[in-house]
């Protein structure tokens, strides 16, 4: 039996937080950015404000758009084969992403990132089963043009790794070109299969740009699918209680899907959310605290009420260095999103409050994403692992368990999931290899990774993706 789907919401505060969130939609409305998308929404028949450059999404208008959605996705590689379904019941695993700085492997110290880092990030990501999607880890800081950063960092994935791409910006040309990036790579049908995410957010509380409102607008031609992700800031830009956090977030995370419903009727979306809290003692803004973790449970939850496909980000450390704050933290939220039927859990390699990556940090990320997934997994309960009737023949007092068939054949399932970094033995050995933390050992793992050869593009296809670059940077 599978582990029982987290809760923390009763379906009677499910409710309560729907109708706050169409009331909130309906009476206060959200400022719209863009005139095009302004326009557009009265077209649909919303209320518009042109002065204040507010819309009031009505119920219907809501709930129609919901009806609308996709309740999963497949998604594919880079050559065209098909990898998972988003949306399936079982949680996805992503790395990265959208950090600054990287801590050195070497040296351990934290620097400004390159592009050599996510071209390393993106061939470790390739060899990890436990990771299912490429977020774009960082913005490379030696990149010859800064506006072009997040085009670099997508290359550097793109033509190290197969696996499929999650993207996010603001600016709507960089949006643009990332899409037609992750086109020209793309081996199967690029408008029918997906390859590519690309994720856009509000601006808390209730504000929709101009740039973000034009990528929603261009994305919906190109179909690649948008997941809405706001990031509302608990006592900042929306109340400092939790209730009211996810509130702010669901109306939010509404007004962007009902939007794109409205432009294109089924596409495909996720209900997402990047929320934090504030440490009012500093001010700091925290995306490990326990706080958030029970905020993932209920994320998932109001997405489970509306029929769409969820994303939420973790394993997550507010802490800046790998230790064990950065442990518990990570291990909470990410066990916590999975526990609780996240579709898309995104966050691998990173901690510092999402502004630092490193490599060793993706290892033992993926560690995390492998335990909590077993976990998750549950107990298979039937008459052949229960195996009454090797117990029976072994007997009281009676010989090993080690060379029996059912052993054997056991050994080598999911059974028992077998660590990549884990110490495990006695303390003799551990002194006698060297002492070596959890740490050190990705470290020395990270080593053996740099050699990997990249799932290279063909000359033709990296060509394409040079010239999007060049177009970008010359502008």
């Amino acid at each position: 039996m599978k582990l029982a789907t987290l809760t923390v919401l009763s379906d009677g505060e499910i409710e309560q937080i729907h109708e706050a969130s169409l009331d909130i939609l309906e009476n206060c409305g959200v400022k719209i950015g863009s005139p095009k998308m302004l326009s557009f929404l009265a077209d649909q028949g919303l209320a518009v404000d042109s002065d204040t450059q507010v819309a009031r999404f009505t119920r219907d208008s809501i709930e129609d758009a919901l009806a609308q959605i996709p309740p999963s996705f497949d998604v594919f590689d880079r050559e065209g084969e098909y990898v998972f379904t988003l949306g399936s019941g079982i949680p996805r695993i992503a790395a990265g992403h959208n950090a600054v700085f990287w801590v050195d492997s070497d040296t351990g110290q934290t620097r400004a990132s390159t592009t050599a880092d996510v071209e390393l990030f993106a061939r470790i990501c390739q060899e990890l089963s436990n990771i299912d999607m490429i977020g774009i880890p960082v913005m490379p800081q030696d990149v010859p043009d800064p506006k072009a950063a997040l085009l670099f960092a997508v290359r550097a994935c793109i033509t190290n790794s197969r696996k499929p791409i999650l993207f996010s910006t603001d600016n709507a040309a960089v949006n643009h070109a990332c899409i037609d990036m992750l086109q020209a790579a793309f081996l199967g049908d690029f408008c029918a299969q997906v390859y590519g995410i690309s994720q856009l957010s509000p601006t808390s509380p209730l504000c929709w740009t101009d740039s973000v409102l034009e990528a929603i607008m261009d994305t919906v031609e190109t179909g690649v699918p948008l997941t809405i992700l706001p990031e509302p800031n608990a006592g900042v830009s929306c109340p400092y209680t939790l209730a009211g956090l996810l509130t702010m977030n669901n109306a939010e995370c509404l007004s962007g899907l009902a939007m794109i419903q409205m432009l294109k009727p089924g596409y495909k979306v996720i209900y997402a959310n990047s929320w934090t809290t504030t440490d009012m003692r500093s001010g700091a803004a925290l995306v490990g605290s326990a706080e958030t973790t029970v905020c993932r449970i209920a994320g998932a939850q109001l997405a489970r009420f509306y029929n769409v496909p969820s994303h939420t980000t973790a394993p997550n450390s507010d802490n800046h260095a790998h230790d064990e704050q950065n442990a518990w933290e990570k291990t909470f939220s990410l066990l916590c999103a999975v526990a609780a039927g996240n579709d898309l859990i995104v966050n691998c390699g990173m901690f510092a409050t999402g502004m630092t990556c490193s490599h060793e940090q993706l290892l033992m990320d993926e560690e995390i994403s492998a335990m909590s997934r077993r976990i998750a997994t549950g107990i298979e309960v039937s008459q052949d692992t229960i195996a009454t009737d090797l117990i029976k023949k072994v007997g009281p007092a009676g010989d090993t368990y080690l060379t029996r068939e059912h052993t054997l054949r056991w050994l080598r399932s999911d059974e028992h999931y077998l660590p990549r970094l884990a110490v495990r033995g006695p303390r003799a050995v551990w002194e006698a290899e060297g002492e070596k933390s959890t740490y050190q050992l990705a470290r020395e793992l990270t080593k053996e990774y740099a050699d990997i050869e990249p799932q290279s593009l063909s000359p033709e296809r990296a060509a394409r993706l040079g010239d999007i670059i060049a177009q970008v940077a010359g502008q």
